[in-house]
């Protein structure tokens, strides 16, 4: 996720493309599209078997990837930046990820869907850059005017956490965009249930 405070440059943003469009050919055709760009700098979900094939092929000297010595994925891209890739087995995300959009062949996950699974790791891990993340996908989530889906009790929980952690600004975009469908929980969001 880009901080508030760098960007994301345009050559960074290639470099990470150009990363994921050539993990996708590393596994068979008919399992590619099961991988999901999870995040915008390169992690990646999918089903054990297309990770094996895509550790094959780097352990086979595909080009332009690596493993480095803590064991993830590097990726030395054109733009002269390295990518570190990150492999998340799909069975951990099943029924996380609601909506995804066609990638070179494979899917994205929707920012709505991140926001989701982020307000899950702020209360999981309290991890500082978490944070940070949370508040850039809730203004990007709320710039595409999308709204969540239903959520369940723990995800709800989740928001709810969440939302003590945040300005009362954030706190009424989060509610705004939780209250179609969540309502309850929207105007407990604000303390007014």
């Amino acid at each position: 996720m880009p901080s508030p405070n760098r960007a994301i440059t345009a050559p960074l943003r290639e470099a990470l493309s150009e990363c994921f469009q050539s993990i996708i050919p590393l596994v068979r055709p008919e399992i590619q599209q099961q991988l999901v760009l999870y995040t915008e700098d390169v992690d990646i979900l999918g089903p054990a078997d297309a990770f094996i094939e895509i550790w094959n092929a780097i352990e086979l000297g595909v080009a332009g990837f690596s493993l480095e010595a803590d064991g993830r994925i590097a990726f030395d891209s054109k733009q002269n930046f390295r990518v570190r890739v990150d492999l998340l087995e799909a069975s951990e995300y099943v029924g996380q990820i609601y909506t995804t959009a066609p990638y070179f062949g494979a899917s994205l996950a929707s920012k709505m869907d991140l926001l989701r699974l982020r307000a899950t790791t702020i209360v999981e891990r309290q991890e500082d850059g978490d944070m940070v993340d949370f508040r850039w996908l809730l203004g990007e989530v709320a710039r595409e005017g999308e709204s969540l889906p239903k959520l369940n009790k723990r995800e709800i929980g989740n928001f709810l956490v969440v939302g003590t952690q945040i300005g009362q600004l954030d706190r009424l975009i989060l509610a705004a965009i939780m209250g179609m469908h969540n309502e309850d929980a929207a105007l407990r969001l604000l303390g007014l249930r």
